[in-house]
């Protein structure tokens, strides 16, 4: 694969994830989305949640943007847990 290849599909990963910088980003992000959804919050998104897992729907929520977060700063350095608003 060449450098063309590799940044056309850098762009379409942040353009398909809007806010999302980093695989470990998304990990903790549906992670504590998920564990909200566990604990009875609605999805944003049209979802049975009889036939989709709660982790599933907090992914397709990521990925559509629908689920607005800020990153925490401890002592001007970014700290890699996000908090979901």
């Amino acid at each position: 694969m060449g450098e063309t290849e590799i940044a056309i599909v850098q762009n379409n990963d942040s353009e398909e994830w809007p806010g999302i910088v980093s695989r470990f980003q998304l990990v903790i992000l549906a992670g504590l989305r998920s564990k909200q959804l566990l604990h009875g919050a609605k999805p944003r998104i049209a979802a049975d949640r009889l036939k989709r897992r709660n982790t599933s729907i907090a992914l397709e929520e990521l990925r559509r943007g629908v689920i607005p977060f800020k990153a925490m700063e401890q002592q001007n350095k970014q700290v890699a847990i996000e908090t979901l608003v």
